[in-house]
């Protein structure tokens, strides 16, 4: 099990998926010429992403935003502005494509595409993928370490980091695995649209299991990462319940990092040095 950095007993990683109108693209049924809904989608980089980044600010916290690069296109200064403020930005697709059919050359193409438009408007070298929709593919990993990743956020089979084998042999790719017990989508997506969904909880009913599950992972030294969506979770209620879990987590020996920080630390941890020329 990893030890975490200066005797901290959990790792926490507030993740953002920025989907915006993609979120409503991508679902089918209607949904890409849904007016009112790709409405909800505007919420999240025009509403949602600056009182996040306040609220971060506040706390002196760290996120990984994971941005369609569609999204990055169509709010450039809100993109230059979670680069500004030193979060880092991973990879989540152009167009939050979700096709299980996709093929080797068109998604090393997606992420060569993606890479280029993020380093020349923020600079950031990407480092990380999670998948729009979670969809990965059999030569994924191997994807990963072509393009230079330390970091895939997509496994869903353990409460803590571990390193990808190829091969039968240990990588130098850490995972970072979430799961829908930490996605907001679980407790605040409403659509009465196909396909339907009606969970809506209150932020404390939200606060109360996320508690719960930190402090039940901090016993274990554990870590949780998030799947968090500006266009949901930047209401103003839910932004006040994520800066008291925030302070809670703190007061109570969280790390809370980005992806690509906690997975060089669990790299180091395992032998293999990262130097500042994978740093942002």
């Amino acid at each position: 099990m990893v030890q975490w950095p200066n005797g901290k007993r959990i790792a926490v990683m507030f993740a953002f998926d920025l989907d915006a109108e993609t979120m409503w693209t991508t679902r089918g049924d209607g949904n890409a010429d849904h007016i009112t809904n790709l409405s909800r989608g505007v919420y999240g980089p025009k509403q949602g992403v600056p009182r996040i980044l306040n609220m971060l600010d506040v706390h002196g916290v760290k996120a990984t935003f994971f941005i369609p690069g569609v999204v990055a296109d169509d709010y450039p200064e809100v993109v230059k502005e979670i680069a500004r403020r030193g979060h880092e930005i991973g990879f989540h697709g152009y167009f939050h494509e979700e096709s299980t059919e996709t093929t080797y050359e068109q998604e090393h193409a997606t992420m060569e595409r993606c890479e280029k438009l993020f380093l020349e408007m923020t600079g950031q070298k990407l480092a990380g993928h999670r998948a729009p929709g979670g969809v990965i593919h059999d030569y994924s990993l191997r994807l990963f370490l072509e393009h230079g990743y330390i970091y895939s956020s997509n496994w869903r089979n353990q409460d803590g980091p571990f390193l990808h084998s190829i091969d039968g042999k240990e990588v130098p790719l850490v995972e970072l695995p979430k799961d829908s017990i930490f996605d907001d989508t679980a407790y605040d997506f409403y659509t009465d649209s196909a396909p339907e969904r009606y969970e809506l909880k209150s932020p404390g009913e939200m606060y109360e299991i996320w508690k719960d599950e930190f402090d039940s992972l901090a016993q274990e030294g554990r870590m949780i990462n998030f799947v968090l969506h500006p266009q949901f979770m930047g209401r103003v209620s839910r932004v006040d319940m994520l800066s008291d879990l925030i302070g809670y987590m703190i007061a109570n020996g969280a790390w809370i990092d980005t992806n690509k920080a906690v997975a060089e630390h669990v790299l180091r941890s395992r032998g293999f040095y990262i130097g500042k020329e994978k740093n942002m």
